[in-house]
């Protein structure tokens, strides 16, 4: 006969036998939220005043209220986890004793109704208590008088966020908890539904980047979005973190909710067909065992072996096979003894565990060998929309706006669709270098020499018809590169799509500086007509120039333009907020070359004369810092043996055979200046510095210094 009691009354009696913990979390939530900021403002009190400090503290606040933000957010976002977990373990900890599981189920509720019964008193104990205390937060807030209508909808933004993820992880916390039989294998348990599909998605991140030699991660990858949807760890981080900083999407919300959702009915299912013979042993299905050791100990070790020589630094993969081993070893030993608490029953499982070693090993293996062809893929042509290319040289030549991870001009500029062809052969070339042994990593790794600076690592993105994209990281030779690279430059929409000077709005410079041959940015002091010519003049010789000069000249000397920063914080002024103007950003390497006619004409009309060497007499020293390497093989001997006897010279100042030669004479300065040879970026060129370096004191202005071939 089922009882008649009210649900309302089952909930308020269980909230009752769980007083105590009621109490705890209403204390820790007190503690962390209302309390902490009231500390945290009250650090502030003097300085609330000054428009930068209550910039910041706005800007912050709402992380007070989820702990996404502000000193120790990460210790208060594991705390509300462990809050969540805490009350699921405790709320349904009757399901883990015999006798008390006899108990509740002897009473006239059916388990449907027990289970929304514990469920939801686990619920209220956990989010009033939260809300209440996200309301104080909101009002310490307001009392400190740092609490505005565009805040407060913040504040509730960030609150949602913190209900949705907390919500999240409860519900994991319950559907592990039917898994198990014991407290201890369901907070294990708990652990593991909370973290284990982050952890999946990283080891296919992982192995591709440690595997692949054409791997090339461009901004947030397929696994990293994925995790925050398909993870309740991930989907809380990114609850909090967007609902305190950003507006979190509608699919980040809808995530949650059918997530949450999918746990319950999960956790309700099990609930029903739980047997109550499984109080007390690990697993509540005896059946899953198995499955789950495997389930586990595959990504388990696989994500230890690649991450423990990657924190130790050791190079290479050849450690990783091992260790992943190793760790499945050990992981099927303890989970043996988790599943049966005795020493003598540890290998009882052989089979699952037999499985699991040749799962990590075949894992190992697709990537070590590359068995689905990752690295040799490539497109097919007639599926190719467009291509386009990023040698690593461009990091050290242009300087964009928007460059960031994932931005468009991080990953190149889509070449014309008649050049497909050209640039299809050239990654052919790069797939084919690699077969050879001539990686990326292999041209990073290895000694500068005549062989490894005759190729460039260069990114390759190709645009399919289907709308997907796809990312490839090859090592192509110069000569290859040029020719492919010359043609396009010989397009005029190109070189306006390539050069970050077409991307300037003029109208916002605030200032133009130039460095030369002393390496000293000097500001040229021009006014808006002034820099709006120059930059007009600077245009039109990069679209005039030669490809030639382009690719092979030599630049001497750098522009670099001032812009106010559009996200600096705002200033309060006459009553209103304002940007900072002051708050300035700067695009350098806007390179010259001799052939840059109308910018160099500008230059010398305006005054700024451009210098093309150092005058000796303008030095008042100069160190001449030489690497190990350097020293070894003589390169600077008969420099050396020049110098008057008023040079200094010390040696091993780098440990590693290395020296500083300090010159003060006009003489010893001209003679170093005119044996040494800076180190100049250009379009096909990176900085490939020979570890040798020269620190100049001028007579007159701030020092420099430039690095050496």
């Amino acid at each position: 006969m089922t009882s008649k009691i009210s649900f309302t009354k089952l909930i308020l009696d269980d909230i009752r036998r769980r007083g105590w913990l009621a109490v705890m979390t209403c204390i820790a939530l007190f503690l962390m939220m209302p309390v902490y900021a009231l500390l945290y403002l009250s650090s502030f009190s003097e300085s609330l005043s000054d428009p930068y400090v209550y910039e910041n503290i706005a800007d912050s606040f709402p992380g007070l209220i989820n702990g996404a933000s502000v000193i120790y957010s990460d210790i208060r976002l594991a705390a509300f986890a462990i809050l969540a977990i805490l009350i699921a373990l405790t709320g349904f900890g009757y399901i883990h004793s015999r006798e008390k599981l006899d108990f509740f189920h002897s009473l006239p509720v059916k388990r449907s109704r027990w289970f929304a019964t514990v469920y939801l008193a686990g619920l209220i104990i956990l989010i009033v208590p939260y809300v209440i205390c996200a309301a104080l937060t909101a009002a310490v807030g307001a009392a400190e008088g740092v609490m505005t209508a565009q805040l407060f909808a913040r504040c509730a933004q960030a609150a949602l966020g913190g209900i949705l993820g907390i919500f999240v992880i409860y519900s994991s916390s319950v559907f592990a908890v039917m898994l198990t039989g014991r407290a201890v294998t369901g907070l294990l348990a708990a652990l593991t539904v909370i973290v284990y599909p982050v952890m999946v998605l990283s080891v296919f991140s992982l192995f591709q980047s440690s595997f692949f030699d054409s791997f090339y991660a461009a901004g947030t990858t397929w696994a990293d979005t994925l995790s925050r949807y398909l993870s309740p760890g991930g989907l809380f981080l990114t609850l909090a973190r967007t609902g305190a900083f950003w507006h979190f999407s509608p699919s980040c919300v809808l995530a949650s909710i059918l997530m949450s959702a999918v746990l319950i009915a999960g956790a309700a299912l099990l609930y029903r067909v739980r047997p109550s013979e499984a109080a007390g042993n690990a697993i509540a299905f005896p059946v899953l065992a198995p499955i789950l050791k495997v389930l586990i100990v595959i990504p388990t070790a696989l994500f230890v072996g690649v991450m423990i020589p990657d924190l130790m630094g050791i190079p290479g993969n050849t450690s990783l096979l091992l260790l992943s081993l190793l760790t499945a070893v050990l992981l099927c030993i303890i989970i043996e003894f988790l599943y049966h608490t005795d020493f003598r029953k540890m290998l009882k499982g052989w089979k699952s565990s037999l499985l699991s070693i040749c799962g990590v090993l075949a894992v190992v293996c697709v990537f070590q060998f590359d068995l689905f062809g990752y690295d040799t893929y490539l497109p097919d042509e007639g599926k190719i929309e467009a291509i386009s290319i990023r040698p690593d040289s461009f990091d050290t030549y242009f300087a964009y706006l928007d460059y960031e991870a994932g931005s468009e001009a991080a990953a190149g500029v889509y070449a014309p669709p008649e050049y497909t062809s050209e640039l299809y052969a050239l990654a052919q070339s790069g797939i084919e270098n690699l077969e050879s042994g001539i990686s990326t990593e292999f041209l990073y790794e290895a000694p500068l020499s005549e062989d490894t600076l005759a190729y460039t690592p260069t990114v390759f993105r190709y645009r399919l018809s289907g709308g997907r994209t796809v990312f490839r990281k090859y090592a192509v030779r110069n000569e290859d590169l040029a020719q492919v690279l010359g043609q396009l430059l010989d397009q005029e929409d190109f070189r306006k799509e390539l050069f970050p000077i077409f991307q300037i709005d003029k109208e916002d410079v605030t200032g133009i500086s130039l460095t030369d041959a002393y390496t000293v940015p000097e500001d040229l002091g021009l006014n808006a007509s002034q820099q709006k010519a120059l930059l007009d003049a600077y245009e039109k010789d990069v679209l005039n120039v030669s490809t030639d000069t382009l690719l092979n000249g030599t630049p001497i000397a750098e522009l670099t333009v001032r812009m106010p920063d559009p996200e600096a914080a705002p200033v309060y002024s006459s009553g209103i907020y304002a940007v900072d103007k002051a708050s300035q950003i700067s695009m350098p390497m806007l390179y010259l070359y001799p052939e840059y006619t109308n910018t160099l004409d500008l230059l010398e009309e305006y005054g700024c004369a451009i210098r093309t060497e150092i005058d000796p007499a303008d030095v008042s020293s100069a160190v001449l810092i030489l690497s190990g390497g350097s020293v070894q093989n003589g390169i600077y001997d008969d420099v050396l043996s020049g110098l008057s006897d008023t040079a200094g010279i010390t040696t091993d100042t780098d440990g590693e055979g290395g020296s500083n030669i300090v010159v003060y004479s006009e003489e010893d300065i001209a003679l170093i200046l005119g044996n040494v040879t800076p180190s100049r970026n250009g379009l096909l060129k990176s900085n490939a510095s020979s570890g040798d370096y020269l620190e100049i004191a001028y007579k007159d202005g701030p020092d420099g210094g430039f690095s050496l071939e």
